[in-house]
């Protein structure tokens, strides 16, 4: 018979874990293949998931290239909520010469106790369980596989790494923009989030009058504060490293460089107007159109508080003349408190 590794998981969104985990099972425990089956919707978890659809798409890009990866859709057919149970009988009937192998993490092990008829279950198929956690599994009708550390989680992929999912997955994501919420909300404070969403708003409104890119828009709107609430040291250390000619300039816009490198190598996203436009939001020494829009997006964003639509309706009708409006405004306030005009 045909001997079979079941991983299932919301794949939200798959990343190289997956895979290197994916292979050290299959050889350990001499697996023919391992079938990937994306769960519909999630019982056990408590935030909502990217829609079916795309996580399968992600999941048959991750898997392509390994001739003994599968991606199995069982799960979208059976009725919700899904139980591994339904899903596990479901496999069993359709494919009787298979002799399939349930792998779970020791997280999931943990949480046993509210699995539908996990007892049965156990008695169904045999389980693997991969302890990451080195967790203490003392359940005799489990296989375990141990000493197995990945960095990786679809948790971190979410916060922006995405680097740590293969290329093709990658390219994916960034290219339909999907996680771009959850990585602001990772790395920005409730209120500086609050100003990314509606500033990236006023950035797509500008886009749009003046036929500038929608995507790059609002990739540079939703980044272009990324390193804003960084770690100052650590700020300090990329400026010195990569910037030291930009130093002269005040401590208080360092993270619209220092947001450049950590999206190149944490995100793999290498769109160099966008980059440039994130680049020029303080200082905007720039004529490209995306880095003007981004320059006076933020300045003009309503959620600060103070009425900008004379501005925004300026920059609606001429851009140039509403960039002009704004770096002069922002000259003066430069003025006022007493810093360097840029």
């Amino acid at each position: 018979m045909r001997k079979v590794g079941c991983l299932g998981g919301t794949f939200d969104p798959v990343h190289k874990g997956h895979l290197a985990l994916a292979k050290r099972v299959m050889k350990a425990f001499q697996l023919d293949e391992i079938w990937f089956i994306p769960t519909k919707d999630t019982p056990l978890k408590d935030r909502s998931c990217t829609p079916f659809s795309v996580r399968l798409n992600m999941l048959k890009i991750a898997c392509k290239p390994y001739r003994k990866f599968k991606v199995c859709t069982i799960e979208n057919e059976l009725p919700t909520p899904s139980y591994t149970i339904q899903t596990v009988k479901e496999l069993k009937k359709r494919y009787p010469d298979v002799l399939f192998h349930w792998i779970v993490g020791d997280d999931q092990v943990a949480q046993f106790s509210a699995w539908k008829n996990i007892d049965e279950l156990l008695d169904m198929i045999q389980f693997i369980a991969v302890n990451r956690n080195q967790v203490d599994i003392q359940d005799e009708r489990l296989w375990v596989m141990h000493d197995v550390k990945l960095k990786e989680s679809s948790t971190r992929v979410r916060q922006g790494y995405f680097n740590d999912c293969p290329k093709g997955v990658r390219n994916y994501i960034l290219k339909n923009e999907y996680y771009l919420e959850d990585v602001v909300l990772a790395h920005c404070s409730e209120k500086r989030a609050r100003h990314v969403f509606s500033m990236t708003e006023v950035c797509l409104a500008l886009a749009k009058k003046h036929g500038v890119n929608h995507h790059e828009a609002r990739m540079a709107g939703m980044l272009h504060d990324l390193c804003k609430e960084q770690n100052f040291d650590e700020m300090m250390n990329v400026m010195n490293i990569e910037y030291p000619e930009l130093l002269r300039y005040s401590p208080k816009i360092f993270h619209s460089f220092t947001a450049i490198p950590w999206i190149k190598e944490n995100m793999g996203y290498t769109n160099q107007k966008v980059l440039r436009a994130i680049f020029n939001h303080t200082i905007c020494h720039s004529k490209s159109k995306l880095s003007r829009i981004v320059f006076i997006a933020d300045k003009i964003d309503p959620s600060r508080g103070y009425d900008s639509s004379s501005l925004y309706e300026t920059s609606l009708r001429n851009l140039e003349a509403g960039y002009q409006k704004v770096l002069k405004e922002r000259d003066e306030y430069l003025v006022k408190e007493g810093e360097h005009v840029q």
